[in-house]
């Protein structure tokens, strides 16, 4: 009787194929859940928004001229916790593109870009600070945070603005965007980043 020269059952990859860890988190990431998913919306990045827009970021909602409502509210970036009304995410975000010297799709001013509202319990993926992982690791669901305006990321909790958030994950070594404003390059990098319950 021939014997079998190989394992048939060895779970194997080719060299350089995936990357070594697969663990971590991709930021503006939607965490697929069927019960929150019906509260996913997309509105009208308002023209004076002059920076791209992608997902993960702190996003506010106005209320649209009349006649102009029909590609949903429409949205600014947020400025400060008090008009902090949602996040953006890229789940179904299929007008985003990705233009020479990025790596990550984007959109601008005229463009439209899903979100979920604060509020909605959809759990999604967003920048973190360093501090604020080591911070969290192990602790309560329900500590306060606070949401860095100028580095698009969440931060241990200021003193002054709690952001209305519970985090229920955190990892380092996930998948973040990073924009520098100078050249308006914005790409992906490896960072921390938390799963967020609105």
């Amino acid at each position: 009787m021939a014997t079998v020269s190989f394992n048939p059952s060895l779970t194997t990859a080719p060299q350089n194929t995936f990357v070594a860890q697969t663990q971590g988190f991709v930021q503006g990431d939607f965490v697929d859940d069927p019960s929150s998913r019906m509260y996913l919306n997309s509105g009208l990045i308002a023209a004076a928004v002059t920076q791209p827009v992608w997902g993960g970021l702190a996003i506010q909602e106005l209320v649209p001229a009349t006649g102009e409502g029909a590609l949903g509210s429409s949205l600014a970036l947020a400025t400060n916790d008090a008009t902090t009304t949602g996040f953006s995410v890229f789940t179904q975000g299929y007008n985003m593109v990705i233009v020479p010297g990025n790596s990550v799709q984007t959109t601008s001013g005229g463009g439209t870009i899903p979100y979920f509202r604060l509020g909605s319990g959809a759990r999604i993926r967003v920048k973190c600070s360093a501090s604020l992982a080591a911070a969290v690791d192990g602790g309560q669901v329900g500590q306060n945070v606070s949401w860095d305006f100028t580095n698009d990321e969440l931060i241990p909790y200021d003193g002054i603005n709690a952001l209305n958030v519970k985090i229920l994950s955190v990892n380092a070594n996930s998948k973040v965007v990073a924009y520098n404003s100078g050249t308006g390059a914005v790409t992906w990098t490896t960072g921390p980043a938390a799963t967020i319950l609105l």
